[in-house]
């Protein structure tokens, strides 16, 4: 795989309800939903509004892939995708999104028994996931705007989904969120200064070609009293 250079921020997205399509089988320990939905805009905090890009994933390295509550990566994983290796959960992208397909230990792991009461009863329906950008994996829209428009155009890596307890993205199923945003909050930033030092480029340039064209304007015209006073003699 091509060598990809990551912004520094790992950020975490929740999605909610898309568990409600979720195809739960307690016995068996079968979760399946979604973690990461395409062209759906959100909230995220009171900063800015996003969308992740129907062709986001296209590149995006999605060789290992685990499976946790809460982003709680100090825990057991309850599910892993390895591609080349054994895996207990299974990965597919359709038009929708991310669509994951696990296989829980209901039997020995505690937490994963737990999960999958918490689905059943209706108590968790959300899913996230964490991921790394590439830099230059998002654009922005309307930054005038008290909330802008992230669009997310190129996702380099995937590290983890998530059954979380609240959602971001009211588009998915079973997903949780970086409580402090302060990932969030830096990409904001970063993308406020650079709209900015692109203004005051732009004004630059336009003052630059005014210039200019004044100069031009005033060779024209000296040109012009020099010919009319030679055709004057």
């Amino acid at each position: 795989m091509p060598q990809v250079n990551f912004k520094n921020e790992i950020e975490r997205r929740q999605y909610t309800r898309d568990l409600t399509q979720a195809n739960i089988d307690p016995i068996a320990g079968f979760v399946e939903g979604y973690a990461i939905v395409f062209e759906k805009i959100t909230p995220i905090g009171d900063l800015f509004y996003e969308i992740i890009d129907r062709h986001a994933l296209d590149e995006a390295d999605l060789s290992d892939i685990k499976f946790f509550i809460n982003h709680n990566d100090m825990m057991l994983p309850l599910a892993r995708h390895r591609r080349g290796k054994r895996s207990t959960m299974d990965i597919s992208i359709d038009d929708h999104g991310l669509k994951i397909n696990s296989n829980l230990d209901i039997e020995n792991n505690a937490d994963s028994k737990k999960l999958c009461s918490a689905i059943i009863r209706g108590d968790v329906e959300d899913m996230s996931f964490a991921f790394g950008i590439t830099v230059e994996g998002e654009s922005w829209e309307n930054m005038s705007d008290t909330m802008p428009i992230r669009r997310i155009t190129k996702i380099g890596k995937v590290f983890e989904v998530s059954a979380v307890n609240d959602g971001a993205y009211p588009q998915t199923s079973i997903s949780a969120r970086s409580a402090s945003l302060e990932n969030e909050k830096s990409a904001l930033e970063n993308a406020r200064a650079k709209a900015l030092e692109n203004e005051k480029r732009v004004e630059t340039e336009k003052r630059q070609a005014a210039l200019l064209l004044e100069k031009k304007k005033f060779l024209f015209l000296e040109e012009l009293k020099y010919d009319t006073r030679r055709i004057n003699r």
